[in-house]
């Protein structure tokens, strides 16, 4: 019986890819071989004509480098000793800059009596910035004793005593630290945060803000059943601190002297009970309480890894936002006070962690809206050109899904924890059936198709049953 054509063709075409792949290979061989013949001729060409191989001629250059580098030290510390008995500032200085191009200032290094010079200019600089007060001398004489090796004298510990005093930093803030770890011009540290009770507070935040509400900001995917602590970093910025205290000031100024008082808003995240505890306690690890008379309060705000570092080296940027929380109430910057909200506007990394701001916000006389539509210039004027310093968008009350705090001043907000976690989906039911929460979108009525696609990548298309309008929610099991 002759083969089956298809078998055969099958078999045909299985032996000319293997007869391909030993071509390449035999191929790749031969050029690998070739290269090592023509470096060995080299080789030989080069020992024939110089009477050294190429790896002799590189070792004599690392020798002769390093005996270049010992003398050029040696040169520099007997030039520092007679800088120093002269009392020479400017060859001190001009030696440092050298010592330091040359890479000889890390302790191991560094030898005696450039350690003496650079602590001589470093403590001038330091007695000088302490003197004056001036933030940025201050912070001036600190980077350049760091970049000098001088951070073990004591006028280094004075002087961020002194900076945190004229900057109105908080006590618990680790000035030395944001010195070592300054990023730019910027003085800050992300300090993480490993003690375990400090950790269960956040996760309790999470859990108590937690609402299974579904919104078509979440363009399809379900709410996750819980939001898993992974890890938490404190932001401590110098400059973003000082400006946000500065115009926390500003409004309680403006409230104090403006008749009719401040409404004064609950909030989930400091709501009377468990999470109030948790929020004043975590205001007092920066030993700054929450002001009440201002609105101050703590709220999340969702974005990347990317952005969440960005945001707490430089600040929020307002021509920016929209872009990803849209602009219902103007083009300002979105906060909410429930951490499945917040969770609709983060990326997760291909690891699954996702990032959310805990924010210290300050909302001062809020323009309230409870209404389903809302006329973003109006918002955006109420606090620009009004009396007023935030929009309290109230969703929760329209369409039953969350309230949004906006505000139009980046220097009203203060990016205080980074929350790196992971969602936590729904598991199926023993019969491995999956339920989703599916928000009507605009357009769609009883009857008509909405295509989506699932968390766990099945694409859907589900009809909408009777009685449900656009904006509004229903739940489908696939």
């Amino acid at each position: 019986t002759p083969p089956h054509p298809i078998a055969s063709m099958g078999c045909t075409n299985s032996v000319q890819a293997a007869t391909v792949q030993e071509q390449v290979k035999a191929g790749a061989h031969r050029a690998r071989q070739a290269g090592e013949n023509a470096a060995a001729q080299a080789n030989a060409m080069m020992e024939q004509k110089t009477g050294k191989t190429a790896g002799q001629w590189a070792t004599q250059a690392k020798e002769k480098a390093v005996e270049v580098s010992a003398n050029w030290s040696s040169k520099i510390q007997a030039q520092m000793e007679t800088a120093l008995a002269n009392s020479d500032n400017s060859t001190m200085n001009k030696l440092l800059d050298s010592a330091m191009a040359g890479q000889v200032m890390s302790g191991s290094q560094m030898p005696a009596s450039v350690k003496r010079a650079a602590n001589k200019v470093a403590k001038k600089q330091l007695q000088e910035a302490i003197a004056s007060e001036d933030p940025k001398q201050l912070k001036g004489a600190l980077v350049a004793a760091k970049r000098l090796n001088a951070m073990d004298l004591p006028e280094f510990a004075a002087a961020v005593e002194k900076y945190r005093e004229v900057r109105k930093l908080p006590a618990g803030w680790d000035v030395g630290k944001m010195v070592l770890h300054r990023v730019g011009d910027k003085m800050l540290a992300r300090l993480q945060l490993d003690d375990p009770d400090v950790k269960a507070k956040f996760q309790s935040l999470l859990d108590m803000t937690y609402r299974k509400v579904y919104t078509r900001d979440r363009q399809g995917q379900p709410v996750p059943e819980k939001l898993e602590l992974v890890s938490v970093s404190a932001v401590t910025n110098a400059d973003l601190w000082a400006n946000y205290m500065v115009r926390r000031e500003t409004i309680r100024r403006e409230l104090e002297e403006s008749p009719g008082g401040v409404v004064q808003y609950e909030v989930d995240t400091v709501a009377d009970g468990t999470t109030k505890e948790i929020a004043q306690s975590l205001a007092a690890d920066f030993s700054e309480p929450l002001m009440s008379d201002v609105n101050e309060v703590f709220l999340f705000h969702g974005t990347s890894a990317d952005a969440a570092s960005k945001i707490t080296q430089a600040d929020f940027r307002i021509n920016l936002a929209g872009s990803n929380a849209g602009t219902l109430y103007g083009r300002g910057l979105y906060l909410a006070e429930n951490s499945t909200k917040s969770d609709e506007y983060t990326r997760s990394l291909p690891t699954g962690e996702r990032h959310l701001l805990l924010c210290r916000a300050v909302l001062g006389r809020a323009f309230y809206l409870d209404t389903k539509d809302a006329d973003p210039r109006a918002c955006e004027d109420a606090c620009l050109h009004g009396n007023c310093h935030s929009v309290l968008g109230d969703r929760k009350k329209a369409r039953g899904t969350f309230r949004e705090f906006i505000v139009f001043d980046e220097d009203q907000v203060y990016p205080n924890y980074i929350l790196t976690y992971r969602r936590i989906e729904g598991a199926p039911d023993a019969a491995g059936v999956r339920t989703l929460l599916v928000c009507c979108p605009a357009g769609a009525g009883p009857g008509a198709t909405v295509a989506l696609k699932a968390p766990d990548g099945t694409d859907l298309r589900v009809l909408v049953p009777p009685g449900v309008s656009p904006g509004q929610n229903f739940t489908v099991q696939y």
